[in-house]
């Protein structure tokens, strides 16, 4: 393990949603509007930050506890909503799209959670928004209110997989998974 890695659980976008969505910020991205976008198949939803371990056995246990507890839960269907923001409404620190509320995701989410805690990682206990980064850090001289976006075009997607990820910041993707679990299918 790398002294200086983190760690994350998440939800991988099938690669052709990734596409659809980065076609669909283009006309932002040849602005430059924000100071760094994320790598189209670095988009995920974010289920629990784990940050750094406090040592390998702890990230064995929850690779061991996540493929106990998940290989029960049902794959699920998500669906993509509007483009928002985090932080000021005129600059804002992230833009995002987000995800239709779900049961499936709230309790695939709470369980993530539980499992994570359970093994002794400090969790962010803010509500659960479920989102897909997809830039940060505004940086254009115009204010964001006056940015020309499209809302995005809907998309349904199966959830069939959680993934433990690695961040390596020096590389594009930025992400790696490092562990992956099946959840349940038909």
């Amino acid at each position: 393990m790398t002294a200086l890695a983190h760690f994350f659980i998440g939800i991988s976008l099938p690669e052709e949603k990734a596409k659809s969505i980065y076609e669909q910020t283009l006309s932002l991205r040849e602005k430059n509007s924000f100071k760094s976008w994320v790598h189209p198949l670095d988009y995920h939803l974010t289920l629990a930050f784990l940050g750094r371990p406090q040592s390998e056995s702890q990230l064995k246990q929850v690779k061991n506890n996540l493929t106990e507890a998940l290989k029960k839960h049902d794959a699920f269907h998500l669906k993509t909503n509007t483009f928002q923001t985090f932080g000021r409404e005129n600059a804002p620190r992230i833009f995002w799209l987000g995800v239709e509320e779900s049961e499936s995701l709230t309790k695939l989410r709470d369980q993530t959670y539980q499992i994570c805690e359970d093994i002794g990682f400090e969790l962010d206990q803010r509500p659960f928004a479920p989102h897909i980064t997809i830039a940060k850090k505004w940086v254009s001289h115009e204010e964001f209110l006056d940015a020309d976006f499209e809302s995005p075009e809907t998309m349904n997607f199966e959830v069939t997989s959680v993934d433990l990820f690695q961040t390596k910041l020096n590389e594009l993707p930025r992400y790696h998974s490092i562990h992956n679990v099946m959840l349940r299918s038909d």
